[in-house]
């Protein structure tokens, strides 16, 4: 084989994953056969911009598969949206290090900043190629079937939720429990809390959207039909991006953006709190998951692992045969997944929405459809490496 001498060179962007790093992984594992440099960047794009990169071609066989078994960002994030001056200065550096291929792994935002760049880089005639990869929990970018990262916070925010629904049960008094679960404008999060229910645990009882407008009366309507139908017990589960009928979201911490317009989300269960506890019993616990949904490991699905490393080691083959400003993408067969690729300008800042189709919008709950869809992504188990007892990580920042 006629190997290419550029070098490659990846980073990481927004949330981290239980399974971001096993992109990383298949990135540097494809990547060693065709005898070039490779090349982590701290801290996203930001790394490249500071010249802050990590060499990690040497890298021994123990460190790489600890890597893809380590939760969160090993080689750290960023939410940086790039500035017209950033373009030439990312240029220099990656043309210091004879840098001709370069992988962003990321969502929505991170999509767009990988497809601008490779945009510059064709209006400038430089021979650099940048490429896609996704991932994201929230599991809301368009042209996937979904997206590494989804299935593993799924699996985490379903197991955790049949966890406290039984918790719940313990006592005799009226309880309503409440749980809010990411998902800034997308409800694939908080549909997977129906993975909870079977023939002993009957929690959730009620699911809230980000797609349909909340509504104060309705919410007190169904959790008033639930506290008289089940002996005062009621199990919540709400998406902290649920919007009211005017588009606005029902609850905001504070009204900040991040560099991409992003408004910080949070206080979804307090406020529903405190409308039961005005209206219904006094009783009320909210459970917040925060970021335990996206960096819990020791739960993570093995079917979205594989899928990282698949996507990861698809980048670098299509980079080296000189395809580029894509985004690789996962299709569904029969049996499994395999990959394909969409144009970067079609998935970059867009939003995939839970599928009005699979919103069961009478009973607060979700369709056959929704949980067929979901049970795949959710399998298999991670033997995530251990060492005296305790789970060893490996981390470059």
């Amino acid at each position: 084989m006629d190997f290419l001498k550029k070098n490659l060179a990846f980073a990481q962007s927004g949330g981290p994953t239980s399974v971001i790093n096993a992109s990383c992984y298949g990135i540097i594992k494809e990547a060693l056969k065709y005898g070039i440099k490779i090349y982590g960047a701290k801290f996203g794009i930001e790394g490249i911009l500071n010249d802050s990169l990590v060499e990690v071609t040497n890298i021994s066989e123990n460190d790489l598969n600890l890597l893809r078994y380590s939760p969160s960002a090993a080689f750290g994030s960023c939410r940086h949206k790039l500035k017209d001056e950033d373009f030439e200065k990312i240029c220099s550096i990656l043309d210091k290090h004879d840098i001709g291929y370069f992988i962003y792994i990321g969502g929505n935002d991170s999509m767009d900043t990988a497809h601008r760049l490779s945009e510059h880089m064709k209006k400038t005639c430089r021979d650099i190629k940048v490429i896609g990869v996704p991932k994201t929990i929230d599991n809301d970018l368009v042209n996937t079937h979904f997206c590494p990262g989804y299935g593993s916070a799924a699996k985490y925010i379903a197991s955790s939720v049949r966890e406290m629904a039984l918790d719940a049960e313990v006592y005799a008094k009226d309880i309503v429990t409440i749980v809010e679960v990411m998902g800034r404008d997308s409800g694939f999060l908080a549909a997977s809390s129906a993975l909870a229910r079977d023939n002993v645990v009957n929690s959730p009882h009620l699911i809230y959207f980000p797609e349909i407008p909340f509504d104060e009366g309705e919410f007190l309507d169904d959790v008033k039909t639930v506290f008289k139908d089940n002996h005062g017990k009621v199990f919540i589960v709400a998406s902290e991006g649920l919007k009211n009928k005017d588009g606005n979201y029902i609850y905001l911490k504070e009204q900040k953006a991040d560099a991409f317009g992003n408004i910080q989300m949070g206080g979804v269960g307090s406020y529903m709190k405190q409308l039961v506890a005005e209206n219904i019993s006094k009783r009320v616990k909210v459970v917040e998951l925060s970021i335990l949904q996206r960096c819990a490991a020791h739960i993570a699905s093995l079917a979205d692992n594989e899928t990282a490393v698949m996507v990861g080691k698809e980048a670098v083959d299509k980079l080296m045969k000189g395809i580029c400003d894509v985004m690789i993408s996962i299709e569904k067969t029969d049996s499994s997944f395999s990959a394909g690729t969409v144009p970067l300008s079609e998935v970059a800042n867009r939003t995939k929405f839970f599928p009005d189709q699979w919103i069961d919008k009478t009973n607060r709950w979700v369709t056959q459809d929704a949980l067929d869809y979901m049970l795949p992504l959710i399998q298999g188990e991670v033997k995530v490496p251990f060492i005296e007892g305790l789970p060893k990580y490996i981390r470059f920042i």
